[in-house]
């Protein structure tokens, strides 16, 4: 019984994986907006942790996007395109 719960539990591990970055962007975003309801129902407390939180995942994030454009998980986006140059003039008449 101890082994099925060990391996249900390793496997729940794999299956799961790691936050990317855009998900540990968006629970940053989610205390940020926690903060604003806090602070706008005068719970300074509460919307200062909740801030702290934010700013601390905003980070991670950051650091989380980082590492997945070295290691190849999320490609760089392309380069811009050259600026388009403009076809010459037409030739002038013959007298």
């Amino acid at each position: 019984m101890s082994r099925s719960l060990l391996f249900a539990g390793a496997l729940a591990l794999l299956v799961g994986g790691c936050a990317s970055s855009s998900e540990t962007e968006r629970r940053a975003e989610v205390h940020d907006a926690r903060a604003r309801q806090a602070a706008a129902y005068e719970n300074y407390d509460q919307a200062a942790q909740e801030k702290h939180e934010a700013d601390r995942l905003h980070a991670k994030a950051a650091t989380q996007r980082a590492n997945e454009e070295e290691s190849g998980e999320v490609p760089a986006p392309p380069a811009p395109p050259p600026p388009e140059v403009p076809p010459p003039p037409p030739p002038e008449p013959l007298p």
